[in-house]
């Protein structure tokens, strides 16, 4: 029998959609990899932190054999919530919030409303205009990338609910499961000094990497190898 491919959920940050990780997916696929993504529904909406665990916990109820689960930033909220699910072999975190029980994104970046959130009916948008959005995720992209670029992933964030910001984590999967955590050295939305708390408070792996917050947008066929030497390890070297 030919064995089965390793398989892969990525879940994805504020603000963002699936489609964040088309790219990399792509390069982790030609890999060998079976990859799958979710959508969490408090994009563009007032649901709250469970119902994205309940959609990544759906997610793995659909997917045959063991799987890694990768987070990216927000993401890896409701991947602490959801990720003690008997399909989940490894969980990896990238620039992603690892918190503890009783712990909320809210808290984590400050504890009261941050200046960049920008709060209507029940939403967060990044920026509280246009403007301060595509300035700061300028400010985290490598210089040498066209300055369009934080235009087009700009237009393309939406609100997402107050609610999954504020809602507490009730359960840890890096207690549970094996862990790695992606460090982003450069990284100006997840402070580094920040992201080596939670290493250290988790015990996880650490990978760290000279990268802004996204390293599957700096540069995906990199970062592929990057995941594919945690999930099935072999030297990667930038």
């Amino acid at each position: 029998m030919t064995p089965s491919p390793p398989r892969i959920l990525l879940v994805h940050g504020a603000w963002a959609g699936p489609w964040v990780f088309d790219r990399l997916a792509a390069e982790l696929s030609a890999r060998g990899f079976a990859v799958d993504t979710v959508a969490l529904p408090s994009i563009g909406s007032t649901a709250d932190l469970y119902a994205d665990a309940a959609a990544v916990t759906a997610a793995l109820d659909a997917m045959d054999g063991p799987v890694t689960l990768i987070a990216h930033s927000y993401g890896g909220i409701p991947t602490t919530q959801a990720g003690d699910h008997p399909a989940v072999e490894r969980v990896v975190y990238v620039a992603a919030f690892a918190l503890d029980e009783g712990e909320t994104l809210q808290q984590a970046v400050g504890g009261g409303i941050p200046d960049f959130w920008g709060i209507a009916d029940g939403m967060v948008s990044m920026g509280r205009s246009r403007e301060e959005r595509v300035a700061m995720i300028a400010a985290d992209l490598p210089p040498d990338v066209p300055a369009a670029l934080a235009e087009q992933l700009a237009d393309t964030f939406r609100p997402q609910s107050l609610t999954a910001f504020t809602s507490p984590v009730t359960k840890v999967a890096w207690r549970a499961k094996p862990t790695t955590y992606v460090l982003t050295e450069r990284d100006e939305l997840v402070p580094p000094a920040f992201q080596e708390h939670l290493v250290a408070r988790s015990g996880a792996q650490v990978v760290r990497v000279d990268t802004g917050h996204t390293p599957f947008e700096d540069d995906p066929v990199w970062f592929a190898g990057v995941l594919a030497d945690i999930v099935t390890p072999a030297e990667v070297a930038r």
